[in-house]
């Protein structure tokens, strides 16, 4: 399959939490971290984010340091990123951030057929609607589309269940994670990869790339193997 170049972005804490259980805006990293962030969204040609992600944090998805954006331009990218949230109910606030800022190339809601027609209308005002897949969205059908316009490199920034259903699915190339020191707790409290789970004899393996101390948090990045790779 003709796909883009796929990476996940994620901060979690050293005992494996992106939030705590009661689902606040993480505020657990530093300026570094945000600067990492700003550099891996200047690098790609979309961002994509699920809807309980947006409904929860309202994330902005722009490139905010202007270094970054220099660095952008430097790349030969437009200012803007493509915005995609994933959604199988369309539950999108309508004013939500990733739509209406003004920082996006364009704005596509990726959701399904059957979605609730009075929630597509509301959002159409800001995005493009994709409907794609029956239930559940079709992610490799979302991203031969993105691939058809353009996408090369999409980064992914959860949540979790996002996350579990892309790497489920074989669709993920590489893992930038934050490392940060700071333990959150909590048996509610999601973490980097939700879903169901894999058995233990279908764990996914990591190839480590790169780390990085800056501080007290550490930045790793690595590739993903696929399923059945080295163990």
């Amino acid at each position: 399959m003709t796909r883009p170049f796929v990476y996940v972005n994620m901060a979690m804490t050293a005992d494996g939490k992106i939030t705590s259980a009661t689902r606040e805006y993480p505020r657990f990293t530093s300026d570094d971290d945000r600067r990492n962030m700003d550099r891996l969204r200047a690098e790609a040609d979309a961002v994509l984010v699920g809807a309980g992600t947006v409904r929860a944090d309202d994330p902005p998805l722009h490139v905010r340091d202007p270094a970054q954006r220099a660095y952008r331009q430097s790349l030969g990218k437009p200012e803007g990123l493509l915005h995609v949230v994933v959604t199988s109910s369309a539950d999108v606030p309508p004013g939500a951030r990733c739509l209406t800022a003004g920082h996006a190339a364009r704005c596509v809601v990726a959701t399904v057929e059957g979605a609730a027609p009075e929630r597509l209308e509301a959002l159409r005002a800001h995005a493009e609607i994709w409907q794609l897949g029956r239930g559940r969205v079709d992610l490799e059908a979302l991203l031969r589309r993105l691939s058809e316009a353009g996408v090369e490199r999409l980064l992914v920034e959860g949540g979790g269940e996002l996350n579990w259903q892309l790497v489920r699915a074989g669709l993920v190339d590489e893992l930038n994670v934050t490392l940060a020191p700071v333990l959150l707790g909590g048996r509610e409290a999601p973490t980097l990869l939700e879903g169901p789970g894999f058995a233990m004899q279908d764990q996914r393996r990591l190839k480590l790339r790169e780390v990085r101390r800056q501080g007290d948090e550490l930045f790793c990045r690595y590739a993903v193997e696929p399923a059945g790779g080295p163990a």
